[in-house]
């Protein structure tokens, strides 16, 4: 490497940090709350995966040994997808190392020069990079306005084939996508419905089926992704739909025939997760009740809530100097949290990230509404 190009990358670093923009990786004290992890249902240490993937760990070894196209499928890999498919009630998934994965080999494998592709503009970047890799014509359109949409598949009519790509929940508020105007407008214009719902599954829903079951969509969209490693407490990706899309996936999707095979202690403590699911075992109850409570109690000390359905919760701050300054104290208290701000969102328009999990106890949940009043009255944000 060139002088010159290190010389480059640090000063770019620099201007991350004083930017604002620099994501340090700490490793936090055991009094601090966390409100930032995405494990949802509280899973990650839940003993029944532990079992099942010290089990896989006997019997299959730590590592599968290579692709899932040559040595690398294990029994396990197998009852995996099949238990995706039936808890997601469609006929066929195919499993990847990853979520992001499975967005990148999903569009690459299925879509080419010849296709439209239609994206909600804050779709997950792993969605992005598939449709960039894809060469399909990108038609990203305005965040949640199928009005948008519609315009630009008006526009799209030669395209030979067509697709509308959404996620199931959006992180920066937890904003649950209206999918029944996306799917009118899919089956009005022929398009393929495309949900990465990545953030819904096993925290949405009355059974934890994600997105399309709080919305009553389960049988209008065609094809879903996600990952293993947020509500269910894994790690590992998929897609699942109709089986002549999963069979060509097999045969095409670079992410499934170039890279080593989810390591089977993941597929089978992702599968022991989906069971405890469909047994209605999963504290989802538990969770619900967090979300309501936390959004209730700050709401009544004069905050701004954003969400509600979703373990995702934003509180709104205003400006930038707020934003900092309320994240600096929170800490300060003892609460974990992700400040977001321009240009992850609009302008004026800071916000806080909270991420509930069944995990919290009652006094977790109590701490933190305490310690936004506390911080939200010293600072003036309520």
């Amino acid at each position: 490497m060139t002088k010159a190009h290190m010389a480059m990358l640090a000063a770019e670093s620099r201007k991350l940090e004083q930017a604002g923009l620099y994501r340090p990786e700490t490793i936090h004290p055991a009094h601090i709350v966390d409100f930032t992890s995405q494990d949802y249902l509280g899973l990650t240490s839940d003993p029944r995966l532990s079992t099942a993937a010290r089990a896989a760990l006997e019997t299959h070894g730590l590592g599968a040994g290579g692709s899932r196209a040559f040595t690398g499928t294990r029994e396990v890999h197998r009852e995996l997808e099949q238990a995706v498919a039936r808890f997601l009630q469609v006929p066929d998934a195919i499993v990847l190392g990853s979520g992001y994965l499975a967005n990148i080999g999903f569009y690459e494998a299925l879509f080419d020069s010849r296709d439209c592709l239609f994206c909600d503009a804050l779709v997950h970047p792993s969605t992005a990079e598939g449709i960039r890799l894809s060469s399909a014509t990108a038609f990203p359109f305005h965040h949640g306005d199928v009005e948008d949409l519609e315009d630009k598949l008006q526009r799209s009519r030669s395209a030979r084939f067509r697709a509308i790509a959404t996620d199931g929940v959006f992180p920066f508020d937890g904003r649950v996508a209206e999918l029944d105007g996306i799917c009118g407008l899919a089956e009005k214009y022929d398009a393929m419905v495309v949900l990465d719902d990545s953030l819904g599954i096993g925290a949405l829903g009355e059974t934890g089926r994600g997105a399309r079951e709080l919305r009553g969509m389960i049988a209008r969209v065609d094809v879903v992704t996600g990952t293993f490693g947020k509500a269910l407490g894994a790690g590992g990706g998929f897609i699942a739909g109709r089986r002549e899309v999963i069979e060509w996936l097999r045969q095409k999707a670079t992410p499934y025939l170039f890279s080593i095979a989810l390591a089977p202690p993941l597929a089978a403590a992702a599968r022991a997760a989906l069971d405890l699911l469909e047994r209605g075992e999963a504290p989802l109850a538990t969770l619900r009740g967090h979300i309501a409570a936390i959004k209730r109690e700050l709401e009544a000390r004069g905050f701004e809530v954003l969400g509600g359905e979703h373990p995702t919760l934003a509180v709104s701050v205003g400006g930038v100097v707020a934003l900092q300054k309320m994240v600096n104290s929170l800490y300060e208290r003892g609460i974990h949290v992700h400040g977001l701000c321009y240009p992850v969102v609009p302008e004026g328009q800071a916000r806080i990230r909270l991420e509930i999990t069944a995990r919290h106890s009652a006094q977790d949940i109590g701490r933190a509404i305490n310690a936004f009043e506390l911080a939200g009255r010293a600072l003036g944000v309520i």
